[in-house]
């Protein structure tokens, strides 16, 4: 038997999801860190004195930016992402079963099989079927019409995915 959801996937969603995906693989902010080593070595230039004063002092703001606009970065370039590729803002139709998944989105379609997938991943808002290193699918929890069918849905892919 094949169940399906339909939805609209909402930007604030995805960005979520996607932070959510990124803070289970990094424990520090990749950003951050060279956020950090710039201010360092902004302060060190600086204080060679002379001309270097103005490339120290810029060094040390864009570290500052970085350390502290990391956040801010990643959300604006998701943005960014999300304006230009057309995809993400079409009806989203996912159904499964236990020989896979189904998605259409606009006139792409795709039938994927379990074993296309490496795990599921629960966000406070959605469900992610994660394959590859660094990519997933997003299933809102919103999409689902009852906690009854979210919940088959969770138990198939847990079972699929062992």
């Amino acid at each position: 038997m094949t169940d399906t959801i339909n939805f609209y996937l909402q930007w604030e969603e995805y960005f979520a999801a996607q932070e959510f995906f990124r803070r289970s693989r990094q424990s520090i902010d990749p950003l951050r860190i060279l956020g950090g080593l710039l201010m360092l070595l902004g302060a060190f230039v600086f204080f060679l004195g002379g001309w270097a004063i103005y490339i120290g002092a810029y060094l040390f703001l864009v570290g500052v930016n970085l350390l502290f606009g990391a956040h801010w970065v990643r959300r604006w370039v998701s943005k960014r992402k999300w304006e230009r590729e057309p995809l993400y803002q079409t009806q989203h139709e996912v159904s499964f079963s236990e020989e896979g998944v189904y998605f259409r989105m606009g006139q792409i379609e795709s039938n994927l099989d379990w074993k296309y997938y490496q795990r599921l991943m629960e966000s406070p808002d959605g469900l992610l079927l994660v394959y590859g290193n660094d990519s997933f699918n997003l299933l809102p929890k919103r999409a689902f019409a009852s906690e009854t069918l979210l919940n088959k849905y969770r138990a198939l892919a847990q079972k699929k995915l062992k």
